[in-house]
């Protein structure tokens, strides 16, 4: 892989880049490419767990997180097909030695107006410590927007625009059959979604920004979610 899982100092650098776009073969769909599914120069798509191009020994999730990546993987294209009517979404997990980190990529493009390009990219990279009960986590997220433009008009020519927006939360949850790893990391994350998107598409209000959070945990529950145990 490009970089010890639990660097911090890897999260930041790992972000600085627009997110670039794959498809994968075998299931025709889009997935984003990052640090985190990389090992060597080929890619790991959430779709089919299979590098691009071809590695024979790539790493892998465990068996464990390949399932939670699967079910996060539906959930959150479910949520970004809701609400952004468009765009790209991929998500990536990888065990720690006592807990596992995942990384939620959203990625959406402007609306190919030939004056003004742009895209918006969103990266909420997460670490969860489990605690021997298996009963309860902590959370840290870091979640990054970043805003990329470029206008082309008489008058004023060609302007490039770009900058990124970075916050850190951290909490303690339950994990419970009600209540799995990824619900409580989709709730804390589309917190952070639901301000950044503001960047595109300002909401309309914020009880619009509490219902996206109610349906991606709802999306999560209905895909049969299980608690996990250690």
């Amino acid at each position: 892989m490009a970089c010890g899982w639990d660097s911090s100092g890897c999260i930041m650098s790992s972000v600085d880049q627009p997110l670039k776009i794959a498809k994968d073969k075998e299931h025709g769909k889009d997935y984003l490419l990052c640090d985190y599914n990389r090992d060597g120069d080929s890619y790991r798509s959430p779709w089919s767990n299979t590098y691009y191009p071809p590695l024979e020994d790539g790493q892998m999730p465990s068996e464990r997180l390949r399932k939670l990546e699967i079910e996060a993987n539906h959930a959150f294209d479910q949520y970004r097909e809701m609400y952004y009517e468009g765009g790209v979404s991929s998500v990536y997990l990888w065990d720690l030695d006592h807990g596992f980190a995942a990384v939620i990529l959203i990625k959406k493009a402007g609306d190919g107006s030939k004056k003004i390009r742009g895209c918006w990219d969103s990266i909420h990279v997460v670490e969860v410590q489990e605690k021997p009960t298996g009963r309860a986590a902590h959370y840290k997220l870091t979640s990054t927007a970043m805003l990329w433009l470029q206008t082309n008009k008489q008058g004023s020519g060609t302007m490039n625009l770009g900058g990124s927006l970075t916050r850190q939360t951290e909490q303690d949850a339950n994990v419970s059959e009600s209540s799995p790893h990824i619900a409580n990391i989709g709730r804390m994350s589309m917190v952070y979604v639901a301000l950044n998107s503001t960047l595109t598409q300002p909401l309309a209000d914020q009880r619009q920004q509490v219902a996206m959070t109610h349906d991606l945990a709802a999306a999560i529950l209905r895909r049969n979610v299980k608690p996990e145990s250690n």
